[in-house]
């Protein structure tokens, strides 16, 4: 089954007051992946193509809980792959000048 909108996005604060870009997994265990100028260090995080950008691990809509059942390590680095390459495909790309500072210039 392909499902073409599996994530949606939000803006709030963070615990330190700053606006941060979330996305979140329309579908059970509804993941939520922060969008940061920096990978974090012991999370599940992808980068996004191209962009000084990565979506790491922000918990779930329920707290910060995982599943427990096997492979649920991979499985979770799927979705915050997926997450990367379907931000860069719906926001990034259509508005490139928003992004423009984050762009990795070869």
């Amino acid at each position: 089954m392909v499902v073409l909108n599996n994530f949606i996005t939000y803006r709030e604060e963070d615990v330190n007051g700053k606006l941060s870009y979330y996305i979140l997994q329309k579908q059970f265990p509804h993941y939520v992946g922060v969008v940061l100028e920096y990978p974090k260090q012991g999370t599940w995080q992808s980068p996004i193509a191209g962009y000084n950008l990565w979506v790491c691990y922000a918990g779930t809509i329920r707290g910060n809980m995982i599943p427990s059942y096997k492979n649920v390590s991979h499985e979770t680095q799927s979705v915050y792959d997926e997450m990367a390459a379907w931000y860069l495909a719906n926001r990034i790309l259509k508005q490139p000048e928003r992004y423009k500072k984050f762009k990795i210039n070869v």
